[in-house]
């Protein structure tokens, strides 16, 4: 007893996997956005080969034009000499002149429409270049906003990476949502009593797990059916243990958190927390960032939380042992101890933006005489948290007023039905 719960600290490989993840991320981006920097190059230079396609068009088409206007003049001067040469002379001579004059309008008509018809396709010429323009600039501002798109996403890889550092540095976990098959098998792993109330005992290494597992269900250590227990962490394996005086509610021992083997902030998931249908969370010493991290993920996931200060029998004589010069007596140490809980809890509660919610002290030794022998000597919260935690169970007209001034627990009288 008397251990002091070590902080939430995330494992090295955990670190290293997060880090890797999101460089790899992070290289991806950087590789997209360089491939849409040379896209988006590529599509300016087809869009000026474009360009300068459109402007040779219209050179030939305003060629074609001068070209049709010359001929246009050739036929006109032509048509003006047929007609002074039927009026100057009606011999054969002339006559031929004339067939010839016609052969040469015919002619000149001829390249009128070839010139008409090499203008038309300039024209076509110019509006299927135009057109190309168009799609070579859509083109253009697509690679633009692709490549635009691209550098947003690497920073965005960037600062994702640069907060999963800061968040990994100071132990605060991803969110995580367990899927239905994770339940399934997490339910088939650890035994979760279908038709039972399903309750685990969960928390930090070293606050007193398997002793209070033992005490509320009235077993001694040594008794068949008991949790064991020791000075260092025993618990391996998430266990189930039945009730002996009441075999509705299936209890479980979890083990605890920061342990050599158990990656803190990963606790929640590796252990399958989320399967439970309450979830009483322990500490003896200091509220931890472990404590913030599994009511955070109990309330995601709609678990009812008891928050629960173990071994108060020894931390109340050590207050009175650290106040010998005032001579507190028991009941002035009693009072203290749970006035420096409260403040304690609540300050840790509103820092890590959680909801307020009441914390019960208790030690195994108190719970195991209210249980077992109705004694409540040395009870603070014992009877309180244990009938409130089974409310159903044991009968409503047993449950204590839970809005009882602080001060006077242990003292509490029955509320009647």
């Amino acid at each position: 007893m008397g251990q002091s719960s070590s902080k939430s600290a995330p494992n090295d490989s955990d670190k290293e996997k997060e880090k890797e993840t999101s460089r790899k991320v992070a290289k991806q981006a950087r590789r997209d956005a360089e491939q849409a920097r040379r896209d988006s190059e590529q599509a300016r230079k087809d869009a000026e080969r474009t360009r300068k396609d459109l402007e040779q068009a219209r050179n030939d088409a305003e060629q074609a034009r001068k070209d049709a206007e010359r001929v246009q003049k050739g036929v006109e001067q032509a048509q003006k000499d047929v007609e002074r040469a039927q009026k100057e002379t009606q011999d054969a001579a002339q006559r031929d002149h004339v067939a010839r004059l016609e052969r040469m309008v015919k002619e000149a008509e001829q390249k009128v429409e070839e010139s008409e018809h090499r203008v038309m396709e300039a024209q076509r010429r110019e509006e299927e270049a135009q057109l190309g323009k168009e799609k070579a600039e859509e083109a253009a501002r697509y690679w633009e906003e692709a490549a635009a798109e691209a550098e947003r996403a690497r920073k965005a890889a960037d600062e994702a990476l640069q907060v999963a550092q800061e968040r990994l540095m100071r132990g605060i976990p991803p969110d995580l949502r367990p899927t239905d098959d994770q339940m399934k098998r997490s339910r088939e792993r650890h035994g979760y009593g279908k038709h039972a109330l399903n309750i685990a005992l969960v928390g930090e290494s070293g606050a007193g797990k398997s002793s209070l597992l033992n005490a509320v269900r009235g077993l001694w250590p040594d008794d068949p059916g008991a949790a064991p227990v020791g000075f260092n962490e025993t618990t391996v394996d998430v266990q189930g243990y039945i009730d002996p005086r009441l075999p509705q509610v299936k209890w479980f021992d979890v083990p605890g958190a920061n342990t050599p083997n158990i990656s803190g902030w990963l606790y929640f998931m590796d252990q399958g927390l989320y399967i439970f249908d309450v979830l009483v969370i322990l500490f003896s010493d200091r509220f931890t960032q472990t404590i913030g991290t599994l009511l955070s993920n109990a309330h995601q996931c709609g678990i009812r939380t008891f928050l629960v200060r173990t071994k108060s029998d020894y931390l109340i004589q050590s207050l009175k042992n650290d106040h010998r010069r005032r001579r507190l007596n028991d009941e002035q140490a009693r009072r203290m101890f749970i006035d420096e809980t409260q403040s304690m809890v609540y300050k840790n509660l509103n820092i890590l933006k959680l909801p307020l919610q009441q914390v019960f002290m208790v030690s195994s030794s108190a719970m195991f005489d209210w249980v077992v022998e109705g004694d409540t000597t040395n009870v603070i919260d014992e009877k309180v948290v244990y009938q409130a935690l089974l409310p159903d169970l044991i009968g409503r007209d047993a449950l204590p007023a839970l809005n009882a001034d602080p001060h006077t627990r242990g003292k509490l009288t029955l509320t009647e039905a």
